[in-house]
């Protein structure tokens, strides 16, 4: 009688654990789920992110085909490279190819950039998404004086290897179509390929 007492007690122990386990293990399911479920919509808003800004970026500048940027997985090894070297800290980087030049648009600290490099590694320039009050004074007094009606969109820093003003792209809208007009960091208007 005391055994079959016994196994009762240790039958009824086991099955109260179980019930204990059984709750452990469903909120773990849920939040795991949570977690995952955060994880894609923090995913989604940053291919979002990713896409606006490649947009803005490339706004204006479409090949003679209309061809935008393609994404890339096989970039030279010298391109690679000379991005590491430049960019060490980069996150979240993307390749693609653009009108025969490799691009790498990556998470800077606040900002998102895109640095384009030809296939010997050589780095043509960095484009930033700038707002108004990250441009120089003079930059956008010359903007205003050329003319007093214009909207500052989408204006794109360009920081060119080796030189020291940088450029910025800004995009303006006349007679109803998309106008670029390019600045240098003294407020002269300059020309700029792409």
């Amino acid at each position: 009688m005391t055994g079959f007492v016994f196994g009762l007690i240790v039958i009824a122990q086991g099955n109260s654990s179980d019930k204990g386990k059984g709750k452990d293990k469903s909120k773990n399911e849920k939040t795991a789920k949570q977690g995952s479920s955060e994880q894609k919509e923090k995913e989604a808003k940053e291919k979002k992110q990713q896409e606006e800004h490649s947009k803005k970026i490339w706004d204006g500048t479409s090949d003679k085909n209309g061809k935008a940027p393609m994404p890339s997985k096989n970039q030279p090894a010298k391109v690679r490279a000379a991005f590491q070297r430049d960019y060490p800290n980069a996150s979240n980087v993307s390749w693609s190819k653009y009108r025969g030049d490799w691009t790498a648009s990556f998470g800077n600290g606040f900002y998102r950039s895109t640095a384009l490099y030809h296939a010997n590694g050589e780095r043509r320039d960095t484009r930033t998404l700038v707002t108004r009050n990250e441009m120089p004074v003079n930059v956008i007094d010359a903007i205003f004086k050329r003319n007093p009606g214009t909207r500052l969109e989408d204006v794109i820093k360009i920081e060119v290897p080796n030189v020291s003003k940088d450029i910025f792209r800004v995009k303006d809208i006349l007679g109803g179509k998309p106008t670029y007009f390019y600045y240098n960091s003294e407020g002269q208007l300059v020309k700029y390929n792409y």
